[in-house]
């Protein structure tokens, strides 16, 4: 349960009514104000300076066509594209009831009031276009039926049906016709204030001390009254509400009731829960409560998730394995003993066990029906029907998995090695426990077995710190047992990484396993004793560089990891993640525990408590979301957010901002955007905004969508359209009137100058051509001196280092690739020690020289240092495989001729490189870029020179 409170922006945390619109944005009203919930914070939406009399929200609704009806207390507003307006009740006072069914739309966008003095109807003056009040019933139908005076409640259906709960009765308008529903149709004469029309037909409505129900059979209605609904304490708002399932939900003065198979759930203090007002199920089927005092509830998960910690029994919220014994009674091991989880009393308890208060590891039950329990303490417990544990080993390494063996007994998982524990008789009190055969003793404390599976039809899997192994008969010769034994093997499985470290198991319904690495890899092995064979499996972003600490590959197909950041859930090539934030108990899972049970639940381990993913089939379903434009500004004034529209030229910025209205994984929500116009290259924000200065004229579109990969989620493109007139300075009849002047003023100089000229021409010639020749020399021995190494004719190192600013600042400003090279001659020390220097120099300029062929015209190559060169490559991509081959060709080139160093004798020579491509949105500077670069470089040495090694 996640409470919002102040310092998510929520000032009152007295919630009073809450309705979501059809976008997906959530609407709070407090007993001090009015807020919005997009996702990303919450928002106050009524003004300080608004005209209210008191800001007290007692009721709201959705217009259903994006807007929102609210109740204030003393008045009725209507929240739409013009801001929060009041409605005019023709200078009355209107008193609206409290209760989330005072209003009600109507289809024709107006809405019905339940107020202290009689029911009434706002509707759109046809004139003025301004929403008034008016009375709902007429002054006939008031006169036969004086209760109608009394409305606490409405609710209009979508045929147009009204219902009403009138004084102590309830009211029916349908057709035109009034009808009263009494005590003759079961409900007794009290206040009823809570409404809901369920989606089998059942009407539903609630008091402040019963709860009744009237199927589309009967006539009359059903009191389905909880023993625990009210303890006295007087409550205004009386919510009913249904979730996707059908289950009715209503709130008791302990909490939240929920109607489940003719039965009511209970969820109290130790969901967090207690004094709710008001109650909405979104278009997601996530469960909001508003409370009396803790703010806004987000029942995370409410679909599909449910918890188990110490508050439901549990001795320890560190769980660790799962066992199912038959249907409804599931083992727990936990940080501080074990817990079973069993019906008790119509519900589901978990009570702590005796047998042990060490953390239990795993559980496994053999082929004879014992249970099996081991801890982290090196401890084995038997459990036989019906009795209780028996400690049956002790002293034994850290122990990490159970699994049943082929012959009846048990296998025994630990950080130094497999131990085995023959099938024996239930009435040995102590079993055998010895090494697996095929275990050498002395290979034994170097293997560490992590876990361990078995398929359908058989074999027993097991990951290990050295690789897959299996069990199976082993051949003669084969350590500790006959040439027949049951033993462990090393399983042989093209594709898998020889020696590689498996962690992680889980054996699929139709026979394949899946294995993870430790290198953050996932496998699918499949095939059968003559021949087994690995495929990688690819959960895409989702998995990043989390850990895995469990498989499960489940009865539908789909495959199940838990990580140390979340749950990742795959069904083919689709994928989701989830957290804490939409279900999950804790993101923080732990090793090997995973289950499903015999139901299809699946239960995931953490060290905060389990989490029991119910009605798994529906989990998958997409989720939908939007990207909404809020508002756009250019020098902080508002401009319109529908259509296109046209301004002059500024300095200013314009800013555009949005939201998406999604309330789960929002730490992987990211916002894609371009300003075509500008630019056609995406951008990519977590942000809810963009800003563009001093944009020139011209047409734009500017297009932005969501994305989130731990949903499997991208949005529709959301897009705005707009034109800029250029500045004044730059407009058409300016450019012409510059040409008039500047060709004017060109005239009078070209005249003035051609007298002067004449008189100075003789004199300039001989001077100039004086000062020319001086200057050139001049200019071209600076120049030289100042940019160039002396000896190969290459930038010196501060010139090709200013060269390599310039260009990588470039390439980020029009996001463009960049490349930067590091290319050293191979064994160069021993040219020089073998051939003498002048034959290293001529190697040099002859480097040098082969590598400007090679390169184009705006390429730049400068001398780093020794025998080392640094190559500025503009526009280069190594993303794409023909900037890679470039790069590669630049370095093999200098090796395809012998290099002549004037003995006579040509001299072979390689060299090595190292290449880093700059991304456009990268951030890293020049100096960091050339550390990679030059471990790139170092990379290509150790590899054995003469190679390119691309940094990553």
């Amino acid at each position: 349960m996640r409470a919002f409170t102040h310092a998510d922006g929520l000032a009152n945390l007295a919630v009073t009514a809450l309705v979501e619109t059809p976008d997906g944005r959530l609407w709070i009203g407090t007993e001090n104000g009015l807020y919005r919930h997009e996702g990303a914070r919450i928002i106050r939406v009524d003004a300080p300076d608004a005209p209210m009399a008191t800001r007290f929200v007692a009721a709201l609704a959705s217009d259903g066509r994006g807007g929102l009806w609210v109740g204030m207390g003393t008045g009725v507003f209507h929240l739409g594209d013009r801001g929060l307006q009041a409605v005019d009740t023709g200078g009355k006072r209107l008193l609206i009831r409290q209760g989330q069914q005072a209003i009600a739309a109507t289809a024709d966008g107006g809405a019905l009031v339940a107020a202290v003095d009689g029911l009434h109807a706002v509707q759109r003056d046809r004139a003025s276009g301004a929403w008034r009040v008016s009375p709902a019933v007429a002054s006939a139908d008031l006169a036969r039926e004086p209760s109608l005076a009394a409305i606490h409640a409405v609710m209009v259906e979508p045929d147009g049906t009204w219902w009403l709960t009138c004084g102590d009765a309830l009211c029916r308008r349908q057709a035109g016709q009034w009808r009263r529903f009494g005590e003759r149709e079961g409900l007794k004469p009290m206040r009823w204030a809570g409404l809901l029309r369920a989606r089998d037909g059942a009407l539903w409505v609630r008091s402040q001390t019963q709860v009744l129900r009237q199927t589309a059979a009967d006539s009359r209605f059903e009191n389905v009254t909880p023993d625990d609904l009210s303890r006295g304490t007087v409550h205004l708002q009386l919510p009913l509400a249904e979730d996707a399932d059908g289950r009715v939900l209503t709130s008791s003065d302990s909490g939240l009731l929920r109607w489940q198979s003719g039965r009511w759930e209970r969820f109290g203090a130790a969901q967090g829960l207690a004094g709710l007002h008001a109650i909405l199920v979104d278009r997601h089927q996530e469960v909001w409560l508003g409370s009396a005092g803790q703010g806004l509830l987000h029942w995370r998960g409410y679909r599909h998730w449910r918890h188990w910690t110490g508050r439901q029994g549990l001795p320890d919220n560190d769980v660790w394995t799962f066992l199912e014994t038959e249907p409804g009674q599931l083992w727990i091991g936990t940080g501080h003993g074990a817990a079973l989880l069993a019906r008790a009393s119509g519900s589901l308890r978990a009570v702590p066990q005796d047998g042990t208060r060490d953390q239990v590891g795993s559980f496994t039950r053999d082929a004879s029906g014992q249970l099996w329990m081991a801890t982290f303490s090196g401890e084995v417990f038997r459990r036989r029907a019906g009795g209780h544990w028996q400690r049956v080993a002790r002293g034994l390494p850290l122990v990490l998995t159970l699994a049943p063996a082929a012959d009846g007994g048990v296998w025994i998982g630990t950080d130094k090695g497999l131990y085995a524990m023959p099938p024996a008789p239930p009435d040995v009190a102590a079993p055998e426990v010895r090494l697996a055969p095929g275990m050498a003793p002395a290979r034994a404390g170097e293997i560490t077995v992590y876990t361990a599976c078995t398929t359908p039809r058989g074999p027993t899997w097991l990951g290990t710190s050295e690789g897959l192994f299996m069990e199976g008969p082993l051949t003669a010769g084969t350590n500790a047992g006959a040439p027949d034994a049951l033993g462990l093997k090393r399983a042989v499985v093209r594709g898998l990484p020889d020696g590689e470290a498996i962690e992680k198991l889980a054996c699929g319904h139709d026979g394949s396993v899946f294995a993870a690495s430790r290198d953050h890899r996932l496998w699918r092995v499949h095939g059968d004793r003559s021949g087994w064979r690995a495929d990688p499996v690819q959960p895409g972003e989702v998995l990043g560089r989390r850990s895995v600490m469990a498989v499960l590959a489940d009865r539908r197909g789909w495959l199940w990891v838990t990580t140390d950041d979340g749950v990742l859930v795959g069904r083919g090539k689709y994928w989701r993640r989830f957290d804490d934030s939409n279900g999950l108990v804790w993101n923080d899972c732990n090793q090997n525990a995973l289950y499903e049970d015999s139901a299809g639940d699946v239960w995931i381990g953490t060290s905060r408590g389990a989490s029991q993913v119910t009605v798994p089939d529906r989990l998958l379903d997409p989720v939908g979301a939007s990207l909404r434009f809020t508002q756009v500004t250019r020098d902080e004034q508002p401009l319109p957010l529908d259509g296109s529209w046209t301004g002059d030229w500024s300095a200013g910025d314009l800013r555009i901002a949005w939201t998406v209205p999604s309330y789960v994984n929002r730490s992987s929500l990211q916002v894609r955007y371009r300003l075509r116009g500008l630019s056609e290259q995406w951008s990519t924000t977590r942000h809810d905004d963009a800003s563009f200065t001093a944009l020139p004229g011209g047409r734009y579109v500017f297009e932005a969508r969501a994305e989130n990969p731990d949903l499997g989620l991208v949005s529709d493109v959301a897009t705005l359209s707009f034109v800029i007139r250029p500045p004044w300075w730059r407009s058409g009849w300016a450019i012409a009137g510059y040409c008039v002047a500047v060709a004017g003023l060109a005239l009078f100089a070209h005249r003035w100058r051609v007298r002067a000229w004449v008189r100075r021409q003789r004199q300039l010639e001989a001077l100039v051509g004086q000062r020319t020749a001086e200057l050139q020399d001049s200019y071209e021995q600076m120049r030289t001196l100042a940019l160039t190494d002396g000896l190969t004719g290459a930038m010196n190192r501060r010139a090709i280092t200013e060269m390599a600013t310039r260009e990588l600042a470039r390439a980020r400003r029009q996001e463009a690739p960049l490349t930067l090279m590091l290319i050293d001659l191979d064994h160069f020390k021993d040219i020089n020690d073998t051939h003498g220097h002048p034959a290293g120099d001529a190697v040099l300029m002859q480097l040098v020289q082969r590598l400007r062929e090679a390169m184009r015209d705006y390429d730049a190559i400068g001398r780093w240092g020794g025998e080392e060169f640094l190559l500025v490559l503009p526009g280069l991509s190594l993303a794409s495989e023909e900037g890679r081959r470039r790069a590669e060709a630049l370095q093999r080139g200098v090796a395809e001729q012998p290099f002549d160093i004037a003995t006579g004798v040509p001299l072979p020579v390689t060299c090595s490189a190292g290449a880093v491509g700059v991304p456009a949105a990268e951030s890293d500077t020049l100096e960091a870029l050339i550390s990679r670069v030059d471990a790139a470089l170092y990379e290509a040495k150790h590899r054995g020179r003469n190679r390119t090694v691309i940094a990553g």
